[in-house]
C-alpha cells in the first residue's frame, strides 16, 4: 500500500488563477507516481461582526486521481480584534526576544480546534504531512500533523520572509518542529536560519525539473534572442533589466531581440502591467521586444526554444523555476546573484553578476550576442537533468519520506 501524503499548500492553481502555484501541482502530480497524495488549500476570511460563520467546503476536485480539498473558514471581526489585542500583549511579554509577528494564545487554540474539525468532517487519512509552502500555511500544516501524531515535512519556495512580510512566531514553531526541511536551494537554508530558526534536519532536494516537458528543440530565428520570464514585481527588478537592455543597445552594433513573458500572469501578485508596458515601449530596445503578458505552462518550452539565452535580474529568489526550466531547454543563464542560481550556474552554464551591476551584465550579453562567448546547449541541459531531473529529485525526496515511516 502506498504511503499517504497530505500536501498543505497556500498557493495552488485555480480556474481564476491557473498560474498560481502551478509548479507545486506539477510536483504533486509527479509524487503521485510513488505515493498516494492529496492536497489541502486552507483559506480563512473575516465575516460577521460578532459570531463566526460556518465553515465551507468546496466540492472536492480531482486531478489525476489526486483529491484536492478547499476548506474555507470564516471568523468574526470581533474574534479577529481579540486575537490582535492578545498578540500585542503576548509580544510585549516576550519583548526581549520578540522578532516579527506574534500570535495570541486564542489564535493558536482556535486554529487547532478548527483543524481538528476539518480532519473529522473530511475524514482525512494520511501518513505524512508535507507543507509545500510554509508562509501562510505552516502552522495549519503543523496542526494536521500534531493532531494525528504524524511526521511533518516543510519546505519554502518564495524568498523568506516574503518581501514586505515579517517572520511569524507560529511559522517559526512549525519550522523548528518539522521532522525534515526540504531545501530547494542552498541560499534558502541561509534565509531560514537568518530568522533565528533552528532546523532539526535539512535535506537538499532542489526543485523538480521535468525533462520530458522541457526539451531542447531550437526553433529557427534570425537574430540572437534574450528571454526573461518574471512577474512585474519590484523584487524581480525589471528596472535593472530595462537599464541593462538600454546599455546593450548602446554598446553593440549587433542585432538582437528580447522576449519578456509572464509579467502579468499571476493575478494579485503583479504590479501595474500597463505602466510596465509603457516603460518598455519608451525604452531604447522598444523595436526589438516582444511582450507576452501570460503564457500557459504547456507553451513555456516553445518560448525557451525561440530564444538563445535566459536573463534574470531579481534581487532575491528561492530556487527560481524559470531559470532551471530554461537551462533544461539548453539556454545559458545570465543572472544576478539572487539566490538559488549559484547552486548550478558555472561558466559552462552562464554568468552571474552582483545584483546592481548592470554594466557587467550588459557586457556579458554583448560578448554573447557578438559571438565571443558561447555555450554547449546539450551540456547545459544534461547538467540540469543530473542535478534536478525526475530521477534525482524522486531519489532525494523518497529517501526522506521513507525514513519517516
Amino acid at each position: 500500500m502506498k504511503t499517504k501524503i497530505l500536501v498543505v499548500a497556500l498557493g495552488y492553481p485555480t480556474k481564476e488563477n491557473p498560474i498560481e502555484g502551478s509548479f507545486f501541482k506539477e510536483q504533486v502530480d509527479f509524487l503521485e507516481n510513488e505515493y498516494d497524495c492529496s492536497v489541502l488549500i486552507y483559506r480563512e476570511y473575516c465575516k460577521g461582526l460578532i459570531f463566526d460563520a460556518k465553515k465551507k467546503y468546496s466540492e472536492l476536485e480531482y486531478t489525476k486521481g489526486i483529491k484536492q480539498y478547499y476548506p474555507v473558514v470564516y471568523i468574526s471581526y470581533f474574534r479577529r480584534c481579540i486575537e490582535i489585542i492578545g498578540s500585542i500583549i503576548r509580544k510585549k511579554k516576550h519583548s526581549e526576544t520578540a522578532v516579527g509577528i506574534y500570535r495570541s494564545n486564542s489564535y493558536r487554540k482556535f486554529r487547532k480546534k478548527i483543524i481538528g474539525k476539518i480532519i473529522d468532517d473530511l475524514n482525512l487519512e494520511y501518513d505524512i504531512v508535507y507543507c509545500i509552502t510554509a508562509q501562510g500555511a505552516a502552522f495549519q500544516a503543523l496542526q494536521f500533523a500534531e493532531i494525528r501524531n504524524k511526521p511533518f515535512v516543510i519546505s519554502e519556495h518564495r524568498p523568506y520572509p516574503h518581501p514586505g512580510w515579517s517572520t511569524i512566531d507560529v511559522e517559526k514553531e512549525a519550522f523548528e518542529k518539522a521532522d525534515c526541511f526540504f531545501a530547494i536551494g542552498k541560499d534558502k537554508i541561509r534565509q531560514i536560519l537568518l530568522q533565528n530558526i533552528k532546523l532539526k534536519h535539512i535535506a537538499y532536494t532542489g526543485n523538480l525539473v521535468d525533462e520530458t516537458k522541457f526539451i531542447y528543440s531550437p526553433i529557427e530565428h534570425k537574430y540572437k534572442t534574450l528571454v526573461i520570464v518574471a512577474a512585474f514585481s519590484y523584487f524581480k527588478n525589471f528596472d535593472m533589466f530595462i537599464d541593462t537592455m538600454n546599455k546593450l543597445v548602446d554598446i553593440t552594433d549587433s542585432e538582437f531581440r528580447v522576449i519578456i513573458a509572464g509579467y502579468g500572469a499571476n493575478k494579485g501578485y503583479v504590479g501595474n502591467v500597463e505602466m510596465f508596458e509603457k516603460m518598455v515601449h519608451s525604452s531604447k530596445f522598444a523595436d526589438k521586444v516582444e511582450l507576452i503578458r501570460e503564457v500557459d505552462r504547456e507553451n513555456m518550452c516553445s518560448i525557451y526554444n525561440r530564444a538563445d539565452a535566459f536573463v534574470m535580474t531579481s534581487i532575491q529568489e528561492g530556487q527560481p523555476m524559470v531559470a532551471l526550466e530554461a537551462a533544461c531547454c539548453g539556454l545559458p543563464i545570465f543572472s544576478t546573484r539572487c539566490g538559488g542560481v549559484e547552486d548550478y550556474v558555472t561558466d559552462e552554464i552562464g554568468r552571474i553578476v552582483d545584483i546592481t551591476d548592470t554594466m557587467a551584465l550588459a557586457m556579458y550579453l554583448k560578448d554573447f550576442i557578438e559571438g565571443r562567448m558561447s555555450f554547449n546547449n546539450e551540456l547545459i541541459r544534461n547538467k540540469i537533468i543530473n542535478l534536478y531531473g525526475r530521477d534525482v529529485f524522486m531519489k532525494r525526496v523518497k529517501e526522506e519520506f521513507d525514513s519517516l515511516r
